[in-house]
């Protein structure tokens, strides 16, 4: 059966497990007259994020920059480890809207899950395996194990591309660590031999003595990974708050990518990352990496699709749209919104 069978999905959720929600934002300056008339009605939602890879830098500066709050939504953030876990916690709606790779969507809802994308944000595979000084070479990794966040994750998904890249298709096991820090200890302790991960998890990992054995992104392929997901019914009876939560990272998104300051604070915020070097490093990394429109990667998913074609035959004969709904970012493109914040349509 599936890794994501349908009882899989609805294991019921402690909100509390795994959950690191940082300090609010900061306070912002006066609203403008229209998010002045959306705080009357502020309407409270928790959300969630599935890694402390910088993958998620939209979302923590949406959240970091105060622009939820602007959009009338009182967010709180929790990290809940990819999977399981989030999907039943989405499924269940404790968790309506979150930020995850787009691989477990498309694995559950090929499988007759209700789940949707609504918005996309990064479509490269920004992970690197990363491994002990004592492997040099590719085949030393034959038979060995290297870790991920969890199956289905985004590491999951850039370990199964980098090591049909290496040749070591079916020749190495990936293990289910639990999320970056987890897996960096466990190379460390000898239980894997590998780990895939990226800034500022790679960069704490070269400190710690560890060297990168490929860089994912060198493969050239695409993979649908930060998107905004929920459910159909959520999405069908909560329009507003879809767009209200898409309108706002959208804006948190274009303010990674212009405002430096505010983007490396809150990379350092919600990946506990101090060092002036490392924040200076994953920022540069990801700082062009983000979608400026919010509109989902169809080539993406048609990679996470081939992906799932190795264990899910449905994926075979699905297309990209079946897993999509963009008429909340076409919306918020007609509107003139994108062109109002970066003075042009973005392509």
């Amino acid at each position: 059966m599936s890794r994501w069978s349908v009882s899989a999905l609805v294991v019921p959720l402690v909100l509390g497990f795994a959950a690191c929600t940082p300090p609010g934002p900061p306070p912002q300056a006066t609203a403008p007259p229209a998010a002045a008339a959306k705080s009357a009605e502020k309407v409270a939602l928790n959300s969630a994020y599935t890694t402390t890879s910088a993958t998620m830098a939209a979302l923590w500066t949406t959240k970091e920059g105060g622009f939820f709050d602007q959009e009338g939504l009182d967010v709180k953030l929790s990290r809940i480890q990819a999977g399981p876990p989030l999907m039943g916690a989405i499924q269940s709606g404790e968790v309506p809207l979150a930020f995850a790779g787009a691989q477990q969507i498309i694995e559950a809802d090929l499988q007759g899950g209700d789940f949707v994308i609504v918005a996309g944000f990064i479509d490269t595979l920004g992970q690197s395996i990363y491994v002990p000084a004592s492997i040099e070479r590719p085949e030393q990794l034959k038979g060995g194990a290297i870790g991920v966040s969890n199956f289905g994750a985004i590491t999951h998904v850039a370990g199964q591309v980098g090591v049909e890249y290496l040749g070591l298709k079916g020749q190495v096991t990936f293990i289910a660590t639990g999320g970056p820090p987890e897996t960096l200890a466990s190379i460390l302790g000898g239980k894997v031999q590998g780990g895939v991960m990226s800034p500022p998890d790679t960069l704490k990992a070269r400190a710690a003595g560890l060297h990168e054995l490929l860089d994912v992104a060198r493969t050239g392929v695409k993979s649908q990974t930060a998107a905004v997901v929920t459910t159909r019914k959520y999405l069908r009876e909560h329009p507003d708050q879809v767009e209200r939560y898409i309108r706002a990272a959208i804006q948190g998104s274009h303010a990674f990518q212009t405002d430096k300051a505010l983007g490396q604070k809150a990379i350092e915020t919600f990946t506990d990352t101090h060092d002036a070097d490392q924040l200076e490093e994953t920022y540069a990394y990801f700082k062009d990496q983000f979608s400026k429109t919010g509109f989902p990667s169809m080539q993406g998913i048609q990679q996470n699709l081939d992906v799932a074609a190795d264990t899910v035959s449905q994926a075979k004969t699905a297309t990209p749209a079946q897993f999509v709904d963009t008429t909340i970012v076409e919306k918020i493109k007609a509107s003139g919104f994108l062109r109002q914040l970066w003075g042009s349509d973005p392509p």
